[in-house]
Parts: structure tokens; sequence; C-alpha cells
């Protein structure tokens, strides 16, 4: 392995484990494995910044600064890429961007104000941990960046609820405060701090359960709390690192080694998969076998620097919660109408909604099997693009080209494998003109048993199938499966909806059952009224008599619904249990939500009825200024 990979962590924990006269912990693999990917892409970044038409991510470049500082390779390399960065940044304090850097050299369109924190988060960890291996002249030269940097950065403007770069904000300013001793700069990061745990004991994590994001806040209070030297604000910021990781492996479906479930915000696999982000976060902890495929050199180096200092590590018992072999998830995300979130993991499937809208790469309905297969998710997307997959992107404010859906309203309700959904896209074309607008429930066509209607279809060909409101569409894959209706769906511009399951052989193997709601000219299709209803019914199925049964308890559900003023209500009956969602067209907000008759309960993060938050967050003492 140490000829193979060539640097010197592998040698040194190669080394010392055969003079131990045993093999490799299985921490110390890990870091192996991931140490040699941060090797060759900080390797790339220097051969980047070397060519004729350098054109670097600026993060990538400080990250793999520290990246190679934590091999233990030369600090010559890592100050050639900080000097390479800071020759980036604009120093001129009549200038509205002083401090800042750009997100990409050479790529003026992309004006994301986000790159000063993504920058600088390294640096701070760099001059902490290994100040004492760069030069003096290197570190003087580098003071006044950083004081641009911490200008620029208190400048920035970041909503509480921006979890990722709000923590990424606030931990920048206590370790480059710490850094170079800049008190006020510190005492900002305290106070940022103190202001985003009020809201998230209140509120829980805004930004919840992005395969993308989530690991990116985890790394930023891991870096404060291994690096802070504050004993208090050390003892919050691990009870708040208990509260992520409880939440991270309540979420964690072992059959698929990953992140499962609605998320905030998911999106560089398109709407098919889920980020490799969390992977590392899951790998590095010992609950992952697979090493994951890949990721951002950023992230990357981030969750393996943290796992290689060990300042932070979940505890057994918490980790624990990821091998329950059944699990009910609720957790919120804000204290708005809807602003919460259930999961059912069983070893088969796991199954989740959310029922409110974040933004267009959120995920608020989620299924995936257990399989061996790379199947895609089960998910809703509103497409007005007639590509719903999310592999066509457009543009966002900050220049990024991401997919996109459309904003709508959800009613969401669930109990384990039983789901019912009540949607309106109004919101979403209240402006633009549309060519194209469908409500699609993306599924993978590639399990093992694929029905409409209890006829089998072929699902590793093309197929275009004409549906309705009553059709069933079945899936099994393994011991699992799950059946599902499109009760409800509106037209639009005096078209009536069209419902058809189709697939056109992608390589991803993934199909839709969708309701169209119009194709034509372009055209506005402003209205307070375009609806979609679903509901789905997912569980262990041993055999194809189990299969069938399932599909048939989906066709009995007696399914109710009330529609009038604008006020659309449906309640679904499934034996014993009782759904009931509904929403006002008028004012696009949730009216009802219940579970035989009782109102949906939330929970901060509560898993199979065990308060979480309580035994993490509840912790703290928050002590009053002045006492």
């Amino acid at each position: 392995m140490n000829r193979l990979l060539g640097w010197p962590l592998v040698a040194l924990l190669v080394g010392a484990a055969s003079g131990r006269g045993q093999s490799p912990s299985p921490l110390a693999e890990r870091l192996a494995v991931v140490g040699a990917r941060v090797a060759a892409v900080s390797r790339e970044q220097e051969e980047v910044i070397a060519g004729k038409n350098p054109q670097p991510s600026v993060r990538q470049l400080s990250s793999a600064a520290l990246g190679l500082l934590e091999l233990g390779e030369s600090p010559i390399r890592a100050e050639k890429l900080l000097r390479y960065v800071f020759g980036l940044q604009d120093l001129d304090p009549a200038s509205p961007g002083y401090g800042t850097v750009p997100w990409q050299q050479g790529h003026p369109e992309i004006k994301d104000p986000n790159a000063i924190e993504f920058t600088m988060l390294p640096v701070g960890e760099i001059l902490l941990r290994h100040g004492d291996k760069l030069s003096p002249e290197f570190r003087r030269a580098a003071l006044p960046h950083v004081r641009a940097a911490i200008v620029a950065i208190k400048r920035h403007r970041v909503p509480v609820g921006y979890s990722n770069i709000y923590l990424m904000k606030l931990v920048n300013q206590l370790l480059l405060g710490q850094a170079i001793d800049d008190a006020e700069a510190e005492g900002d990061g305290r106070a940022n701090f103190a202001t985003w745990l009020a809201a998230t004991r209140a509120g829980g994590v805004t930004e919840y359960d992005s395969p993308t994001y989530s690991p990116i806040q985890e790394d930023c209070l891991v870096a404060a709390y291994s690096l802070i030297q504050d004993p208090a604000l050390h003892a919050q910021l691990g009870a708040v690192l208990d509260f992520y990781w409880a939440d991270f492996a309540a979420n964690y479906f072992p059959a698929r080694q990953t992140m499962t479930g609605p998320a905030s915000r998911n999106y560089n696999s398109g709407f098919l998969f889920s980020d490799a982000n969390a992977e590392y976060s899951y790998y590095l902890a010992g609950l992952r076998s697979r090493p994951p495929a890949g990721s951002l050199l950023n992230s990357t180096v981030q969750s393996w620097a943290m796992a290689k200092w060990a300042g932070y590590q979940p505890s057994a018992a918490t980790l624990a919660l990821a091998r329950l072999p059944e699990r009910v998830v609720r957790s919120r995300f804000g204290l708005g109408p809807g602003q919460d979130r259930y999961e059912w993991l069983i070893p088969e499937l796991a199954l989740g909604c959310a029922s409110a809208y974040y933004g267009p790469q959120d995920r608020v309905l989620c299924l995936e099997f257990a399989s061996e297969k790379n199947l895609p998710l089960l998910g809703f997307v509103a497409d007005p693009f007639d590509a719903p997959f999310g592999l066509v992107r457009s543009t966002d404010r900050g220049g990024h080209n991401k997919p996109h859906h459309l904003p709508h309203r959800i009613a969401a309700v669930q109990e384990k494998g039983l789901l019912l959904a009540l949607l309106d896209l109004a919101p979403g074309v209240a402006t633009g003109t549309f060519t194209n607008l469908a409500s699609n429930i993306i599924l993978p066509v590639g399990v093992d048993e694929l029905e409409l209607d209890g006829k089998r279809i072929d699902g590793t060909k093309p197929f275009d199938l004409a549906a309705g409101p009553g059709s069933v569409v079945g899936l099994r894959e393994g011991r699992g499966a799950v059946a599902i209706r499109l009760f409800a769906g509106d037209g639009a511009q005096g078209q009536a909806p069209v419902w058809r399951f189709q697939s056109t052989g992608n390589e991803a193997g993934a199909g839709t059952f969708q309701v169209q709601h119009y194709r034509g000219p372009a055209q506005s299709l402003a209205t307070n009224r375009l609806r979609c209803g679903l509901l789905l019914l997912a569980g262990r199925c041993e055999t194809a008599a189990d299969f069938a049964a399932l599909q048939q308890r989906v066709r009995d559900i007696t399914l109710t619904t009330a529609d009038r003023a604008g006020l659309w209500e449906t309640t679904i009956t499934d034996g014993p249990v009782e759904l009931t969602a509904g929403l006002d067209l008028i004012r696009h907000e949730i009216t009802s939500r219940q579970v035989n008759h009782r109102p949906w309960p939330t929970s901060l993060l509560q898993v199979n009825d065990r308060d979480l938050a309580a035994e993490t967050l509840g912790r703290i003492r928050i002590v009053p200024a002045g006492k």
C-alpha cells in the first residue's frame, strides 16, 4: 500500500501498525483511502495553477493547501497555493468588494458571495493547526489578507436559516479571529453562534438533511470544536454535534450506505441520486464500508481532516441509531406550517416526506429500496422543462448551473408505509410562460418487478403507456415493494390532464408516472388551481402474492375528497389507518394534516418516540449576559 499510494501518512500508519505486529486500525485504513484521494486532487490543483490559462475554483486551492499540510508535505507547496489565492483577493479598501475572492478565476459571470467563507475556512485551520510550519515571511504577508477577509465576511449578510454558510461565516470569524488575535471578530463569531443556536433549539436545522450541505455544516462545527479555546463554547459545540450526529445516524440507510429521505438541497446528481458528501462522514465514522464514489475537494479535505484530528467523534450509542432495524424519525426545519419531516426505515426500504417547500433543489418525497443495483430514488418533481430528472440545468442568481423544479405547496401525512400528499402547483406558475408542465413521480424502472394495473412491464426497454387517476403502478425490489396512485390532477388552459407511465430507456434506469397539466405553445398558466394528489403504500413483500396483495390494497383504499370554495381536503383509509390532508388553494396554505383524526405531531428530533433533541441540545445551559 505504501509504495502504491506514495504519500507520508500512509507510510506512517502502516509503519506504526507493522511495528506493533498488527494490521492498521479500521479508522487508519479509511483515513489512508481518503488521504490518497486528497493527495491526488491536491496535486491536480497545483497543476491547474501552473497551466497556461489557469481557471481554478478558488476554494479548492486553500483546501488543497490544508490537505498538503495534513499529509505532511512541504509547507512551501501549501504556501504557493495560498499566495495564489491571496493574489486573487480584492485588497482595495475603497472597493465594495474589499476582502473578497472570486468563486473561479476567469469566470466573472459566477458571482457567488459565499466564496470568501469557503476559501477562508481552511486558512483559519491552517493558521491554528500548522502556523508553526509556515515561514515567517509568509505569515507576515498573509496578515493583511486575513484582516481583509474578516472585513468581507462580516459585511456578507447571511440569513440564519442558510445553515451551511451561516455556520461557515461564524466559524471563520472564530478561527480567523483567534489566529490573529482579533477580539472583535471572535466576538462576532460568538454572537452569531448564539443566534444560530437559539434558532436551532426552537425550530431545528433549516437546511435540513442535505447529503450535499449537512456534512459541510458538521465540518464547520467540528473545526470550531477542535480548535476553539473557550471551554464553555467548546461544550456547546459538542452538544450541537451530538444533535447533528443523532440526526445523521437516524437517517442512515444501511442498505444503500447513505443519508436517505427528504432533503433541503440535493442536486449534484440531478434529482435521481443522493450526493456523495454525506458518504464521507459515514465512511470516516465507520458506518459505511464502501469508500464514497467521489466529491468536491473542499468537502473531502474537510471531512478527512476533521476525522484525522479526532477532535470530535460520535459516540457508539449515537451510531447505534443507524442500526435500528425499524425507525420512525420526526424532525423540524423551521417554525412555519409544514416545516417538518417524517422518515420510516426498515431493512427493505426507506420512505419519507416533508410538508414545506425549501427551494428548487429540495426533495419533499423520497423512497429508496435496499438493493445492490444503483437504482434511482423515487421522488416527486414539478417539472416545466419536459426533463424531470434534473439533468437539464439553468443558471441561478449566483451564476451556477443547477437543476430546478417548480415551487409548490404540499400537505403530506404519513403513517409508516402509508403516505398521502396533496400538491398545489399554482405558486410555481404565477409568473412566466410555459410550453410544458407535469407532476412527476420519478421512479426506478430497473427493479425486479414493475407493473401497471397488474400487467408486467419490461423496464429494460423504453415504454410509454396510458394511465389514469385510478391506475396503480407497482414496484418490487428484493423483499421491498411500493404501490402508487396519482388520484388527482388538473389541466391548464382548458386542456384535460393526461396520465402517462413512461421511460425512455435512459442509462440511469429512471422512469416517470406523471400527470401532464399542459403541453403546447408558450403562454401564461397563472391560476389559483393546479392540483396533484398522490398516495402510496410501501412495505415488505416476501412473495409475488404479497406484491399483488399490496397493489390490491392500494386499489381498495377508501378515498373521500371535498373541494369547495378553494378548500381541498382528502381522506384515505387503509384498514385501521386513516390519513387526512387539506390545502387552501386560494391562500396556498395547509389547512389540515391528521392521522386517525389526531393532528399531525411534530418534534425537533425524535426517533421511535425518543426525544434526541432533549438529550443533546437540552444539555446546553445558556447563561444570560452579565451572569
